[in-house]
């Protein structure tokens, strides 16, 4: 007799399954997540939304990453937490987060999201990056399709803390996402500021 991946097998004369024939719950569990995972994933299943408040704009919810404050529309669907929200509607999505680790000051900062942004270009096509503006700071911005989506990435500093802003969608994306877009990035808040 061999083991299995479920403990020793056992035969049975009656044919019933014995209990160390049985899925043992991990496996089910495992399965279970493997199969949410293709449905939003198993957290954002799981894990209750990411705390919101009524936005300025009617019909609009204010989320907070730290110390970045930003507002998207309720329909959105939303999960995450405190460092990372990611909003999803109709094949759109929109994340925000904190990255990990802290710079020597701003200057430091924006240039390391720079970099980073320019790492991830090389997969990318028609890529367009430049220096702009996000919540009255300076930000770095790259713009660029990748198989069939478009999207753009904000790389913007709170003195020695980065943030990051994306966004993509299905090209071409509808007018009134992109006025959403444009209504997200509108509404950006360093530092605090309600």
């Amino acid at each position: 007799m061999s083991p299995s991946i479920h403990g020793a097998v056992s035969p049975s004369i009656e044919g019933a399954v014995s209990p160390s024939r049985r899925p043992a719950p991990l496996a089910l569990t495992l399965a279970l997540a493997v199969a949410l995972s293709g449905c939003g994933g198993l957290r954002s299943m799981l894990a209750p939304p990411p705390e919101s408040h009524p936005g300025e704009k009617a019909g609009w919810l204010a989320y907070r990453v730290e110390g970045l404050r930003f507002e998207a529309p309720a329909g959105w669907s939303a999960s995450g937490d405190a460092r990372r929200v990611t909003l999803e509607a109709d094949g759109l999505k929109l994340e925000a987060w904190v990255v990990d680790g802290r710079f020597d000051d701003a200057k430091a900062c924006l240039e390391a999201a720079e970099e980073s942004l320019a790492r991830g270009a090389e997969r990318l096509s028609q890529v367009r990056r430049h220096p702009s503006a996000l919540a009255g700071r300076k930000a770095v911005t790259q713009e660029a399709d990748a198989g069939g989506w478009h999207g753009w990435a904000y790389g913007v500093c709170d003195g020695p803390v980065q943030y990051r802003l994306f966004f993509t969608g299905r090209s071409p994306i509808p007018a009134e996402a992109l006025e959403a877009w444009r209504g997200v990035v509108a509404s950006a808040r360093l530092g605090g500021v309600s």
